[in-house]
């Protein structure tokens, strides 16, 4: 069984801190066998993971893809996808780039697409994400229902922005093959699950804050 975090920010998220060596050496701490960098709308925080990490950790390139609607994230691609598409636009371009499309955190109020749209694309993807670390449990509980009802696998991520804090959540893969293909398998045939525990209160306290704050920022855009 093999355990890898699927949601996680490094310093290429103007949102996050960390290298992404530094994340690896963390979860490695942790335990897990792997993880994926989801960097706000670009790769390069999963590419330059690949270039660091040992041939013995797992690292599926993504990201995180804002679209006109929430986030969704996208697994084994190396090309930025264009933010602020639909929400089946983004699905089809992630799709076409050989990709995975995961929708994360479905009822998050700025970032979540919400089960309306959700309902426009699920026959497109294999799980959505019912652990995250950042969430509140009871809105965990509330995705994994929705997985459940849709017939879709799961998936589990820290959405961590700092290095001290990856690995809380993660996604449980039946394998014990470490090729990425084998684990991009066992996800795309909704066989996978999230599991995990709640971030600290301060620490979803401060991000939220720091949240808003950059919200304002931005000039009242969402990231």
């Amino acid at each position: 069984m093999l355990k890898l975090d699927l949601h996680v920010h490094s310093q290429y998220s103007n949102d996050a801190i960390g290298t992404p060596k530094e994340i690896i050496k963390s979860l490695k701490k942790r335990g897990l066998q792997g993880v994926a960098i989801t960097d706000h709308n670009t790769v390069k925080g999963s590419l330059k993971a690949i270039e660091v990490a040992s041939k013995d950790f797992i690292i599926i390139p993504g990201a995180e893809i804002s679209t006109a609607h929430g986030h969704i994230l996208a697994l084994n691609i190396k090309k930025d996808i264009p933010r602020d598409l639909s929400v089946e636009e983004t699905v089809e371009r992630i799709i076409n780039e050989g990709g995975t499309p995961i929708v994360p955190h479905l009822f998050r109020k700025m970032s979540g697409i919400k089960k309306k749209r959700f309902e426009l694309i699920y026959k497109r993807i294999p799980a959505i994400e019912v652990f995250n670390g950042c969430s509140l449990p009871k809105t965990n509980i509330k995705t994994k229902k929705i997985a459940k009802e849709y017939n879709l696998g799961g998936t589990g991520g820290s959405d961590s922005h700092d290095p001290f804090y990856v690995g809380y959540a993660y996604t449980i893969i039946d394998t014990t093959d470490t090729s990425i293909d084998a684990v991009l398998e066992e996800i795309n045939k909704k066989k996978t699950w999230g599991a995990g525990k709640t971030m600290p209160i301060e620490y979803r306290r401060d991000r939220m804050l720091r949240s808003i704050k950059q919200f304002f920022q931005r000039g009242f855009k969402r990231i």
